[in-house]
């Protein structure tokens, strides 16, 4: 254990390192400390290289503004580099996420799908809610307007998404649940309970290790495959971080058979394996596919102690 956790410590990965520390050490860290670990993690690949394809104005890829092309535009610019650590403090950041803000978010708060589908797609809200919320724009109208939305949204549609037949769709249950694991529990109000609760107790009222939630096609390989970072699909890594995240460290054997699963994917030297990958797809590849991932490692191992299945 002592070696794996030197191995995520590594200045190689300073965003790892920053998230090592942080929620599995779990380290006191002050702004000036993070002041200096931000600019580390600027000045990193693959954080570098992502900000300075950023055209001067604001905008990745091309100036247009959607979910699409997925991976390459600014809205996916910003995920990444929100996964990574950036802050909005960062140069072009704030600039980047005012335009989407102006030409994606709706005057509902909601970023509306406008391809095959129309629509809010619940994975794509909880996907937004995660990028402002880990930028740092926590209590700010526009963030606030998004979450009261997707408060709405799971009251009226309870997780449905047309992609899925108008099934409760569990990956987006997760993108919402992730994000809404980022608000400070001080400032949860009734709903933001509610919602929380709703997307804990359906993700376990279903098998996860069996990924037997409701579908009409068949059961994506999506699920066993872990992998960072992800889009709008998931694996049962990610959904059993979530619950957790909740601070669900109840003995249950759902939770513990999601537990062990993600156990028996270690591999022999401790480490974890990039088993699925955006690699080729977005503008910058993150981490190396098929390879021991210090980001799959940090997030299993982070799981697996915050419900003392191991022990450092």
């Amino acid at each position: 254990m002592e070696k794996i956790i030197t191995w995520l410590l590594e200045d190689n990965n300073p965003s790892v390192k920053y998230f090592t520390r942080k929620n599995i050490l779990h380290e006191r860290i002050d702004s000036e400390e993070f002041s200096l670990i931000l600019k580390d993690i600027t000045c990193s690949e693959p954080v570098e290289s992502i900000l300075n394809l950023q055209n001067k104005d604001g905008w990745w890829g091309v100036n247009k503004y959607s979910f699409n092309p997925l991976y390459k535009n600014t809205f996916w610019q910003l995920y990444f580099l929100s996964l990574l650590g950036v802050k909005k403090s960062v140069d072009g950041i704030d600039k980047a996420v005012q335009l989407v803000i102006d030409n994606m978010q709706a005057k509902n708060g909601s970023f509306p799908q406008s391809s095959k589908h129309s629509g809010s797609l619940p994975c794509m809200q909880g996907i937004a809610l995660e990028i402002l919320l880990r930028l740092g724009y926590e209590n700010i109208d526009f963030t606030e307007k998004t979450i009261r939305f997707i408060n709405d949204l799971v009251y009226s549609d309870d997780f449905r998404c047309k992609y899925r037949q108008n099934l409760r769709c569990p990956w987006g249950i997760t993108k919402i649940l992730k994000a809404f694991n980022l608000i400070p529990k001080n400032n949860r109000n009734k709903k933001i309970k509610e919602t929380i609760n709703k997307a804990v107790n359906f993700l376990l009222n279903h098998n996860i290790v069996k990924a037997n939630y409701p579908r009409r096609n068949k059961r994506s390989k999506h699920w066993f495959m872990f992998g960072f970072p992800r889009s709008y699909q998931s694996d049962i890594l990610e959904v059993t971080s979530a619950i957790v995240g909740v601070g669900y460290i109840k003995k249950s054997t759902n939770i513990g058979s999601a537990l062990d699963y993600i156990s028996s994917k270690k591999l022999e030297d401790g480490t974890w394996k990039m088993e699925f990958s955006l690699n080729g797809r977005m503008l910058v590849d993150i981490d190396i596919s098929h390879k021991p991932s210090k980001w799959v490692t940090y997030n299993a191992m982070k799981t697996l102690l915050a419900c003392n299945y191991i022990s450092i």
